[in-house]
């Protein structure tokens, strides 16, 4: 398969977040770096989960790589729910996956933001207020993480147990974190890549029955933007 194309996603208050896509015909799956990161950070993970069949796009947040804005941890929520906005209007549900300190804003996104779905890689915690579980948001969650990780254990051992939804979790035998796990452990990507299959598909699959006249239409136009081009390249009438 090819390599991943420039993707912008214009919020609605006009920023623009880049990043890649990969495009397939499966589920998409929204990646999102750590604060203080890029893209660049997932290195051959993302193009793995989307050689399974996945349209996977990989932004980058605010101030970070080749997005617009100034870097402000405070953004990170509001920007993953504008782009989620954006994302699902063009595919449908997504999955969001993210690691680090990043994780915690997973917390308050459920379906009806468009991500039923998550992957958490080693979750951390973030320098700001404590979490008020009371406002946090049921979700199916796949926490993955390294065992010999005494932070990431920490961290884990107490939000697991007050996670709001279903929860699952996998641990590997490694004291890496975020998508270094994930090159160390490449059995994660394996049970990452069976959860959302199991638990995305339905999702996907139930958007496509509800817009099949509209992806039709566009499928159409689409082949008779390519038709009219090649015409007029060959000379044809």
């Amino acid at each position: 398969m090819g390599p991943p194309l420039p993707v912008a996603v214009r919020l609605g208050d006009g920023l623009i977040l880049r990043g890649h896509e990969w495009s397939r015909d499966g589920p998409p799956v929204l990646f999102v770096h750590d604060l203080g990161d890029d893209l660049d950070a997932w290195g051959p993970v993302t193009a793995r989960v989307a050689d399974h069949g996945f349209r996977v796009i990989s932004l980058e947040l605010r101030g970070h790589g080749l997005s617009d804005g100034r870097r402000d941890a405070g953004r990170v929520l509001p920007d993953l729910m504008l782009a989620l906005a954006e994302v699902t209007a063009s595919f449908g549900p997504v999955a969001l996956v993210t690691y680090g300190s990043v994780t915690d804003a997973l917390l308050f996104i459920d379906a009806e933001c468009g991500a039923p779905v998550h992957v958490m890689v080693t979750p951390l915690p973030r320098e700001r207020a404590p979490i008020d579980w009371r406002t946090t948001l049921p979700s199916t969650r796949l926490v993955l993480r390294g065992a010999m990780n005494e932070a990431v254990t920490d961290h884990v051992n107490f939000i697991y147990p007050r996670m709001r939804g279903q929860n699952l979790q996998v641990t590997g035998a490694s004291d890496r974190a975020g998508p270094a796990l994930l090159v160390d452990q490449p059995q994660m990507v394996e049970h990452m890549v069976m959860f959302l299959r199991r638990y995305l598909t339905g999702y996907h699959l139930s958007w496509i029955a509800d817009h099949a006249e509209q992806i039709e239409a566009l499928r159409a136009e689409c082949e008779t933007g390519a038709r009219t081009e090649t015409t007029r390249h060959t000379g044809g009438s």
